[in-house]
């Protein structure tokens, strides 16, 4: 359920623990007209900010020492779609491996894409 203007108008929750990744993250999504939720960087605060029912998240898949599956399974079972901005895609697990993916470094175009293809796809 994207909107004619891409991701504009809805909440988007990015996870992401490097500072100028997630400032870059967010500049991109909130200059699409999105409302960010967060950034977050580790799992815990992850969760927590679900309360916020974001529309679609963006996810890097290393978090210091933790990994973001556990946000991908509640986001999964929550039906909330999302991507992973990463590094580390050969991490994916195999349950999550169709899920929109941005290689780290990522461009506007390429970020938003893959939030617009997530949402697509949860329609």
């Amino acid at each position: 359920m994207t909107t004619r203007d891409g991701i504009s108008g809805l909440r988007v929750l990015v996870v992401e623990d490097d500072y100028w990744v997630a400032a870059t993250l967010v500049e991109i999504i909130s200059d699409a007209g999105a409302e960010v939720v967060g950034p977050v960087d580790c799992v815990r605060d992850a969760l927590s900010a679900l309360d916020s029912s974001p529309h679609v998240a963006s996810l890097d898949v290393q978090l210091g020492s933790e990994t973001s599956f556990p946000i991908a399974d509640e986001l999964n079972r929550r039906g909330v779609p999302f991507i992973f901005a990463t590094g580390a895609a050969s991490m994916i697990p195999a349950v999550h491996a169709s899920r929109p993916t941005c290689h780290k470094p990522t461009s506007r175009e390429l970020l938003i894409g893959a939030l617009c293809r997530a949402l697509d796809a949860a329609c």
